[in-house]
């Protein structure tokens, strides 16, 4: 054995005089080639130098292939500037940017869609309505009132704003029915269009009465009877407006320059269409057109069909005129301070126009009383 080869222990000594002399030899040389061989690693592998030796003796494996790929697996921990960068860390980077942009570009559309929505939302006209035998409150927007009589529509530009945060010119509401308004002092005139007529105003309180027209049917129903209220509203109707208190312009809607100022509480004009003139002012007992205000009912010289439709209106009740009953549309005269029913109305009215009335599925029919009543 060789002077670096350690020396046989005890046990293998006395194990190798039990062998055959060329037993022995053969068993002499394999501890000699286990002496030779080298100590096990202690210490932590280098992947790197391992490469680089494995690099040294083999250049072939550190050649970067002509589609600019590296054909080595060895691990690399950084990458330096001069090194060609793959495709494949090219394509996600590229992927990465074009969904950023589809996302922003996304996120735009939706925000832009929003943002008109919303605008449209809010240039919607506010709409309050009073149905036919309720009465409604509108506090609106500069702190004025509007009270709506039964069957009455009032709308107006969401806070009398042309857009958010930007004021309109004027504070304006278009009224189809009656209304009472209590109209609060103001920079901005206040403005109120009916189908026939514009009342203009700064702080006032005054009673405007803007009822379809008194038309009557034009072919009587299948049931011998005819209703008292017209089929659709005449767009012409007539527009009356009687002062409380303040100062008022009445003009017809497409005549602004024909105006009637009324001044005096009391007072009333008429405009008949929106190409009329207003009629002069003229006195009025005011009870008449506000006894609606305290739950009354009131009518003075008006159209007996004009007089139903109040009463349709107020009651929601359906009356109706039978082919018997002529004269529809003779004045009638009403005054009820307090809330009356609808018979009571009905009864005295039948009185004064020689009439009876009888009652329906859907409410009463009027007809002539029999001669000599």
């Amino acid at each position: 054995m060789s002077n670096d080869t350690p020396s046989l222990p005890d046990f293998l000594k006395e194990r190798l005089q039990e062998e055959s002399p060329e037993g022995r030899s053969s068993l002499g040389a394999v501890w000699e080639l286990l002496g030779g061989a080298d100590a096990p690693a202690t210490e932590e592998a280098d992947p790197d130098a391992a490469w680089d030796a494995l690099t040294e003796a083999h250049p072939e494996l550190d050649a970067t292939p002509a589609n600019g790929t590296a054909s080595g697996t060895a691990p690399q921990t950084e990458q330096t500037e001069a090194a060609p960068k793959s495709r494949r860390r090219q394509r996600p980077a590229r992927r990465s940017r074009r969904a950023h942009s589809w996302r922003v570009a996304m996120g735009l559309a939706v925000a832009t869609l929003v943002l008109a929505g919303g605008l449209w939302l809010w240039r919607q006209p506010v709409t309050i309505t009073a149905p036919p035998g309720q009465q409604r409150t509108a506090a609106l927007p500069d702190g004025s009132t509007a009270h709506l009589n039964s069957g009455t529509t009032l709308t107006y530009r969401r806070g009398f704003q042309s857009w958010p945060f930007v004021d309109a010119a004027r504070r304006a509401v278009e009224l189809g029915g009656e209304a009472f308004f209590e109209v609060e002092d103001g920079d901005r005139p206040f403005l109120i269009e009916t189908a026939s007529a514009e009342v203009a105003v700064t702080g006032t309180r005054f009673n405007v009465r803007a009822r379809p027209g008194n038309a009557r049917p034009e072919n009587a129903d299948r049931d011998d009877a005819r209703s008292a209220a017209p089929r659709s509203a005449d767009p012409a109707a007539a527009t009356e407006v009687t002062l409380v208190a303040g100062r008022v312009e009445v003009a017809a809607r497409t005549r602004p320059e024909r105006r009637v100022v009324l001044s005096e509480p009391g007072a009333k004009s008429q405009v008949a269409g929106p190409d009329a003139t207003p009629t002069p002012p003229e006195r009025a007992a005011p009870k008449y057109a506000l006894a609606w205000r305290n739950g009354g009912f009131a009518a003075q010289a008006r159209p007996l069909t004009s007089v139903l439709q109040d009463l349709e209106r107020r009651f929601d009740a359906t009356l109706r005129l039978h082919d018997s009953v002529e004269e529809t549309r003779a004045p009638v005269s009403l005054y009820y301070p307090e809330a009356p029913d609808l018979e009571t109305i009905l009864h005295d009215l039948c009185t004064a126009r020689n009439l009876n009335y009888r009652p329906t599925s859907r409410g009463f029919e009027l007809f002539a009383a029999p001669a000599g009543r």
